[in-house]
């Protein structure tokens, strides 16, 4: 199975697909490309990609690879809530922390705002990183 190749695109399915819905689509598809039917030069290598498409995306244990494989070479967008959440939670939590700080001795707060903010600054770089 190469990495690069998306079995869910090949079958024009949603990746969320349920297995009765990838098995319509693969005997749709083979009919229409089935080296008896179709006399194109390329059917046989369509009709090839079809096969390993169904075979790897109706079997659960390949189709979970396949899905752990495509995920693996996305890069994390701003939009990607695991990456979303952690600096706000942190900066929320500083901020929490200061106001107390603030109540009690203004050179705490002195003292501490600075590393909270060098803090947060290193996490957010350390995200745009990955």
């Amino acid at each position: 199975m190469k990495s690069e190749t998306d079995y869910y695109t090949i079958l024009q399915v949603d990746p969320r697909a349920e297995p009765e819905v990838i098995q319509v689509a693969y005997r749709r598809l083979a009919a229409k490309h089935h080296p008896d039917v179709d006399s194109s030069p390329d059917a046989m290598e369509r009709m090839k990609l079809l096969n390993a498409a169904y075979e790897v995306l109706s079997d659960p244990m390949k189709r979970r690879e396949h899905d752990m494989s495509r995920f693996r070479g996305q890069q994390p967008t701003i939009e990607d809530s695991s990456t979303k959440q952690r600096p706000w939670w942190f900066l929320v939590l500083t901020v929490v922390v200061l106001l107390l700080l603030l109540r009690f001795n203004v050179r705490l707060l002195l003292i501490a705002a600075p590393v909270f903010l060098l803090l947060w600054l290193l996490m957010n770089w350390q995200r745009q990183r990955k």
